[in-house]
């Protein structure tokens, strides 16, 4: 099947991870890249990982500052804000599962362009918060970009350190020996550029994206955001992700402790299917497909990333693609992607 994704052009190329019960099966597929010439894929490419970026990095730096003490879900954001009246309704919880208010995305990076590089942070910082809510706090959920930008900004307020900085250090807490292979900037982590895979040719940046994160509105401020600008190889997430997975059975690491993550992953509210930082399958249709339990935990990254974790079967899938090289109205993976997890559902279950 995933060779048929890259014949049909569903992707260039793909790697796909499954972990069940502590076996672990990863392999690549198709090219690394199509164009300006073909490269054959490799299981060690580094993908842009997107909005994998929110659960990974940012609801971990959190998972770990609320074990710390320093935040408690009852947080309120406001503390760390010039908040308009609306926001001091919010508190973290509400940031985490997408129903603080906000609305999905805004393409700020057109405007953002024309201020000096120093002062876009700030910047995008105030024009989120001078959005207008789009719905009652507490009320809905609206997947939204800008309540994740606003987490990361509290982690470097929270800590005085930078996202990027105080997810390597997490990261460390984690893996105290081989740490995986996950970092926002992979030019300054010296990776060699021929590791990673190209996105789009981008219209706005007049070239082709390597190394360089593909949303827009983190690229304008420098690459380092709460809700994208991570990257990584499959075997990296995947490790990660076993780590939340063996916390939830009891298995502990640091500061990844069994309440901690049942408290992030069996969060439910009225507003809708979202957890804390993670995505739930929706009942109206899941990326994950129709045989996931309703217990699953994931994510979706624009550029053609996701996880999915199925705590009852004790599995994990992982699919890291570059589905926008070379245009990112390539959108052929919609279908394709729960075609596939049901085809390992029934597979290896």
């Amino acid at each position: 099947m995933m060779a048929r994704g890259v014949a049909e052009r569903v992707f260039p190329g793909a790697v796909l991870a499954l972990w069940q019960e502590g076996r672990v099966w990863l392999e690549a597929f198709g090219w690394r890249a199509w164009v300006p010439k073909l490269e054959a894929n490799h299981p060690e490419t580094i993908y842009d990982l997107a909005s994998l970026t929110k659960p990974l990095a940012t609801t971990l730096c959190l998972m770990r500052l609320i074990s710390e003490g320093v935040l408690s879900l009852e947080s309120r954001p406001a503390d760390y804000f010039e908040a308009p009246p609306w926001f001091h309704e919010v508190r973290l919880f509400h940031l985490l599962s997408h129903s603080a208010g906000f609305p999905a995305h805004r393409p700020y990076f057109a405007k953002l362009i024309t201020y000096p590089f120093e002062d876009r942070g700030q910047l995008l910082e105030d024009w989120i918060l001078a959005e207008p809510p789009s719905y009652p706090v507490g009320k809905k959920q609206i997947y939204s970009d800008l309540g994740f930008f606003l987490l990361g900004q509290l982690i470097t307020k929270g800590t005085g350190k930078k996202l990027d900085l105080f997810f390597e250090e997490t990261l460390g807490l984690l893996f105290e020996q081989r740490r995986p292979e996950l970092m926002f900037i992979p030019r300054k982590q010296g990776i060699d550029l021929s590791r990673l895979a190209p996105t789009e040719i981008c219209p706005w940046r007049g070239k082709l994206l390597r190394g360089e994160v593909h949303d827009e509105n983190t690229w304008v401020i420098g690459g380092v955001a709460g809700q994208a600008g991570l990257f990584g190889s499959a075997e990296a997430v995947l490790a990660l992700l076993e780590r939340l997975l063996l916390a939830y059975f009891g298995e502990e690491s640091s500061f990844l402790t069994k309440d901690l993550v049942r408290i992030f992953w069996e969060w439910r509210s009225e507003a809708g299917t979202w957890a804390l930082g993670f995505d739930r399958p929706s009942p109206e249709g899941s990326s994950a497909g129709g045989l996931i339990s309703r217990k699953a935990l994931g994510h979706l990254g624009f550029t053609g990333t996701s996880f999915w974790i199925d705590p009852e079967r004790a599995m994990i899938i992982v699919l890291l693609t570059n589905r926008v090289h070379p245009t990112r109205e390539n959108v052929k993976i919609k279908a394709f992607r729960p075609a596939l997890h049901d085809l390992l559902f029934r597979e290896y279950t």
